[in-house]
């Protein structure tokens, strides 16, 4: 009888350390799950950032080529017809104040990549660097809305000047 009972007491003691053991499996389990939904949400959020970057590009891209279209357009009103042009040739000074405006956004566009290509020597603990970053491009989506605003004002300024011609 002594011996069944030792028998049912190491039985015991096995039950035990599997049910730790499965319990040890399903935290590794559970932890490299949650380790690998976290490698992608942080793969997405760097992917939406680099599409959002690109995007700012092309908006910016094409706003420059519109705004020389404009200065073009400004340009060519200031001397059409030649008796009473259409526009001051002083006017022309509106696109090109508007095309400098865009070449300092290209710049803070280019501050904020080397800010993120440092992204491995951000201070994290004190998370300075990461808020810098976000002001970053909060204050670009700002400056990118008012050359988009400033650039069609400038577009309006001159279908108006055309119409009342």
């Amino acid at each position: 009888m002594s011996e069944s009972k030792e028998t049912n007491k190491i039985l015991q003691r096995i039950l035990e350390l599997l049910a730790k053991n499965e319990a040890r499996v399903s935290t590794n389990e559970m932890t490299a799950e949650s380790d690998g939904i976290l490698k992608k949400f942080e793969r997405e959020a760097e992917d939406a950032t680099k599409k959002i970057q690109s995007t700012f590009d092309r908006i910016h891209d094409k706003l420059f080529n519109f705004n020389n279209m404009l200065i073009a357009a400004f340009l060519g009103l200031s001397k059409f017809p030649t008796d009473e042009p259409i526009l001051s040739l002083w006017m022309a000074i509106l696109p090109i104040a508007n095309l400098i405006y865009l070449m300092f956004l290209e710049y803070w566009q280019m501050e904020i990549y080397r800010h993120a290509a440092k992204r491995m020597e951000w201070d994290l603990d004190l998370n300075k660097d990461v808020k810098k970053y976000g002001d970053m491009i909060s204050r670009q989506n700002l400056r990118s809305l008012l050359s988009i605003l400033t650039t069609f004002g400038l577009f309006t300024f001159l279908v108006i000047k055309i119409l009342t011609y």
